[in-house]
């Protein structure tokens, strides 16, 4: 699957991160919009904001920047295995 998208924060409630143990910043919607070019890309699946900027090595191409700035959950659901949510 490529390498995955670095967490950024969980959009419900300022959380402990569970595996890297760090609090997580919480965002607003504007803040994620901001964010919308492949040198500047945050794309936001199940409530958490990944930073997936410069994210060239993506197996699917550079359609992942097509969603930059906002949230993928669906579109992610549509064209990942189950599994693949495992490796972000």
């Amino acid at each position: 699957m490529g390498k995955g998208g670095r967490a950024l924060i969980k959009t419900t409630s300022a959380k402990k991160d569970e595996l890297t143990n760090t609090v997580l910043k919480k965002y607003t919607w504007n803040e994620v919009k901001e964010h919308h070019t492949p040198d500047d890309a945050w794309i936001v699946h199940q409530g958490k904001v990944y930073d997936v900027s410069d994210w060239y090595e993506h197996p699917g191409g550079g359609v992942i920047f097509t969603h930059a700035g906002d949230d993928m959950t669906d579109i992610f659901a549509a064209f990942h295995a189950k599994g693949s949510m495992k490796a972000m």
